[in-house]
């Protein structure tokens, strides 16, 4: 028995409900000339879908000498950003072990980013193996080509929703930031106010002082 194409995509989306996935949304301070490598372990036996994100979150310094590559089990890079890229994206199908390496300049005549120039910078990265969902059984009519493209469709939004809630968390990374920033500067302030406020009190003090033995000395005379 068929069910009515309604159905058949009120079930997938069940399903979708209870899926596996290894995910996660990172960031890690990456010291320059340095490279930090991260493993993801894919299911074996069937093809998943990798995806991920990455974005420089030190706004202020220049994008060039980050790089990053995706590689499989067999250290053959998959996927590598963009060079001055400042944020990026990618997303594969593949089963068993992968590795996410982000470098701080170029370590190697290969290497295609620019070399390093002393300067740690945050970055921020996700990556998520999500295996693949269960479709339509049987024999494939017009209403389950339809309900399977419908279901490619939403699996394709909602990697679109994970990468937008990726970014939503770097934005308030960079806000802790910056708040950070602005606490420091405001204490660094205060303590110079109140430092500066001391020496004046201590100039005014030595000068009443001073006119007060100035005018002793003239009266003696």
């Amino acid at each position: 028995m068929r069910l009515p194409i309604i159905l058949q995509i009120l079930l997938f989306a069940f399903l979708n409900g209870f899926r596996i996935a290894v995910e996660g949304a990172f960031s890690a301070t990456v010291e320059s000339g340095e490279e930090h490598c991260y493993n993801v372990i894919a299911p074996t036996g069937v093809q998943s879908v990798i995806h991920g994100n990455f974005d420089i979150l030190d706004d202020d310094e220049s994008p060039d000498p980050i790089g990053v590559v995706l590689y499989d089990s067999k250290m053959t890079p998959v996927w590598r950003s963009e060079r001055q890229a400042q944020e990026g994206t990618f997303s594969i199908t593949g089963e068993g072990k992968y590795e996410l390496c982000i470098q701080n300049g170029s370590m190697g005549s290969d290497d295609y980013v620019a070399p390093k120039d002393g300067i740690d910078r945050e970055v921020g990265f996700a990556i998520r193996v999500v295996p693949p969902q269960r479709g339509i059984e049987g024999e494939a009519g017009p209403d389950d080509r339809l309900t399977s493209h419908l279901i490619e469709l939403s699996e394709k939004l909602m990697e679109g929703l994970d990468t937008m809630t990726d970014h939503q968390e770097y934005m308030r990374e960079r806000e802790n930031r910056h708040a950070m920033l602005a606490d420091s500067t405001f204490n660094r302030v205060k303590e110079w106010t109140f430092l500066e406020a001391i020496v004046l009190v201590l100039i005014s003090f030595g000068q009443v002082l001073y006119l007060k033995k100035f005018f002793e000395q003239r009266r003696y005379l």
